[in-house]
């Protein structure tokens, strides 16, 4: 993907209470971001995972961001997060290093505690806090340059050429995100997006009357979706190969399973058909469109 959106702007806060507050600009919507973008807090900042508060779609606290689309949200926030996390850590520094009586390079920085280089004097990111008030930063940026992630996908069908119904029988997918902070979430969302773009290819149809215009799937009592028993067991890989572009060498991955989802599942039908002389089916693939595309090549 690229970047859609390019600017996204992240503010974070070590607050004396023992929380760590991140406001962005990017919208989770089932990605885990909560989960996720804690995780490289926790990482940077040396601080417990459940002390992180993820804030988004606050609009009175959120003063800029780019939402969550295109693939861009881990890639950027990898970006903003950690610029803020980094000039929270030099502040963190400086005010350490007044409290410890000591120069600001005789201060270093590891697992949530600013410690006096050679020595056992030390104190925490929180107690830093609480001393010297809370430790914020706040960093804007703009990416023009993209990040493109790889894939592979490969579907197996079985076709019934009485009843045009297709069946899924074998999927699999490996997805190059760069990086893959939480593999568990990834490996959920190929599961999901291929269920969405799988859904597209056999079921999903909107349909209007054809003299008024009106909307005749307008709710699912009759806009057909996947359900799980449409599929097979998934088998997904993750490659890691970084992307040059962020200093994480995050790849998109939220939409890895939806995008070829669609030519896998319909060249698949195909390449099943072909041997009856069936060489194009429109999308989506209902059982009435199979049958009437069989019955129509066997004449």
């Amino acid at each position: 993907m690229t970047s859609g959106f390019p600017t996204e702007r992240a503010e974070v806060t070590v607050r004396p209470d023992g929380r760590v507050e991140a406001v962005i600009g990017t919208l989770s919507s089932g990605q885990g971001h909560e989960t996720s973008f804690a995780q490289l807090l926790v990482e940077w900042l040396g601080v417990p995972f459940e002390s992180v508060d993820l804030i988004q779609g606050d609009t009175d606290l959120v003063s800029e961001g780019g939402g969550s689309h295109s693939g861009r949200s881990m890639r950027f926030a990898s970006v903003v997060l950690g610029k803020a996390s980094e000039a929270i850590v030099a502040r963190g520094k400086e005010a350490a290093a007044r409290m410890l009586e000591v120069a600001a390079e005789d201060i270093e920085f590891g697992a949530g505690r600013f410690s006096v280089k050679g020595t056992d004097r030390s104190i925490g990111i929180f107690e830093l806090a609480a001393a010297a008030g809370p430790l914020a930063a706040a960093h804007t940026e703009t990416l023009r340059v993209a990040g493109f992630p790889y894939g592979c996908q490969v579907c197996e069908v079985e076709v019934d050429p009485e009843t045009g119904v297709v069946t899924l029988a074998r999927v699999a997918a490996v997805d190059d995100v760069g990086r893959a902070v939480n593999p568990l979430i990834l490996h959920g969302q190929t599961h999901g997006g291929f269920a969405q773009g799988a859904g597209q290819a056999l079921l999903e149809e909107c349909r209007y009357h054809p003299e008024t215009g009106q909307l005749l799937s307008a709710s699912f009592m009759d806009y057909a979706m996947p359900r799980a028993d449409h599929f097979p067991p998934l088998a997904t890989q993750l490659s890691e190969v970084p992307s040059p572009t962020n200093p994480l060498g995050v790849r998109a991955g939220g939409e890895g399973g939806t995008t070829p989802a669609l030519a896998a599942v319909a060249n698949a039908i195909v390449d099943a058909l072909a041997g009856l002389g069936v060489s194009h089916i429109e999308l989506p693939a209902t059982p009435e469109r199979v049958w009437r595309a069989i019955r129509e090549a066997q004449r």
